[in-house]
């Protein structure tokens, strides 16, 4: 009977054992469910960015073949400054090269 703790024979220290014990296990097993989400979840990123890649080279391939058949006129500074802001812009959004193929001037 020494090796059994009974609930009449226990005190508040050994109560705050137990409960501290208690509260790591849950802990332990939350951190546990939160690696295996995020694993997870990386793995689907690597998959879907493996699909945009594919589907980058293809757009590229169909970009890179289409012959461009109008020259860009620049106009003035103010056009060639708004040209220049969007294109950067457009190519930190996206991560890769980026090719001007015509430019409209809005009124």
């Amino acid at each position: 009977m020494d090796k059994i703790i009974m609930l009449t024979d226990m005190s508040i220290g050994d109560g705050a054992i137990l409960s501290l014990v208690s509260i790591l296990m849950v802990f332990a097993i939350l951190l546990i469910i939160i690696g295996i989400t995020s694993l997870v979840f990386k793995i689907v990123r690597m998959f879907e960015e493996r699909e945009k890649e594919k589907n980058a080279i293809v757009t590229n391939e169909k970009v890179s073949s289409t012959p461009v058949t109008k020259s860009v006129e620049i106009v003035d500074d103010d056009m060639m400054a708004a040209v220049l802001v969007a294109t950067i812009d457009y190519q930190s959004e996206i991560k890769k090269d980026v090719r001007l193929i015509s430019v409209r001037e809005v009124k």
